[in-house]
């Protein structure tokens, strides 16, 4: 049992001056409200509140022993709201940040992370050693690929991760398609990119078959709409592919709680 409890813990990273005295823990500083905004459309409490069950889950589900040098490695992982969680548990020097937009990148480390904080291209391959990961997870990154990025990405994740590695991420699932619903429904204008998709019937009527699906729109800076835009990746697709993709098995976990997307957890 962590000695130090959630609710403190939480409250420490919302105060990170005051954390990092009353914990003895270097936790990074905080971006303004508008920069949390831009990246998730939430700030202070909110944000955090938003992605702590996820947290805890890739606690409960990552590999037991460490066996890579890299113990957690947080792919597509913004200002790094999510990895100075596992400070608690982690040494800084066994977690990795990796992120393709260089925004978030000299945002996050301009906050003074303790663990390091690098720039990937677009395009796989990751820029490590074949078989120095033990955990790897996406929040809210395979929600917004095309089909060849994500097999390109989840193969050159295999690849990093060591024997029963895992990888835990996130895609859209039914409950992003009642929210594209209740939208349509009401009288407000549709934002720029929900005008994009197809009606919501079609969209789960092609979720409910089990087809992949993926709709450009370009989310600024590097991500291109040639490989970014919004994204479902359905669990029928993925029992045909994981295999050929390195990985042994998976598991399948709809939107429950706060955690508002479906949880892929692949075993290599």
């Amino acid at each position: 049992m962590n000695p130090i409890p959630d609710e403190v813990w939480l409250n420490a990273n919302l105060d990170p001056v005051a954390g990092r005295t009353a914990l003895g823990i270097k936790i990074p500083d905080l971006p303004p409200d508008e920069i949390q905004m831009r990246f998730t459309g939430r700030c202070g409490r909110a944000n955090f509140e938003h992605i702590f069950d996820f947290y805890k889950l890739v606690l409960k589900s990552m590999p037991k022993k460490r066996l890579g040098q890299i113990r957690l490695l947080d792919f597509g992982g913004g200002w790094g709201r999510i990895l100075r969680l596992f400070l608690r548990e982690f040494p800084a020097d066994q977690l990795l940040l990796l992120d393709c937009l260089t925004v978030a990148v000299e945002c996050a480390r301009s906050l003074n992370c303790p663990f390091p904080v690098r720039q990937n291209q677009v395009h796989p391959p990751l820029p490590l050693e074949k078989g120095s990961v033990d955990c790897c997870y996406a929040f809210s990154v395979f929600s917004h690929l095309s089909e060849a990025a994500c097999v390109g990405w989840i193969a050159s994740i295999a690849e990093a991760l060591v024997p029963g590695g895992r990888l835990i991420f996130t895609t859209r699932g039914l409950a992003h398609i009642a929210c594209l619903r209740h939208v349509h429904a009401s009288s407000a204008p549709l934002d720029h990119v929900t005008a994009l998709l197809p009606k919501p019937d079609e969209i789960e009527g092609r979720y409910r078959n089990g087809e992949f699906q993926f709709y450009p729109a370009a989310g600024g800076g590097e991500l291109t709409g040639d490989f970014y835009g919004e994204t479902w990746v359905t669990e029928r697709w993925m029992r045909g592919h994981h295999a050929r993709l390195g990985f042994r098995s998976f598991q399948f976990l709809p939107e429950s709680g706060t955690i508002d997307q479906c949880i892929f957890i692949l075993t290599k």
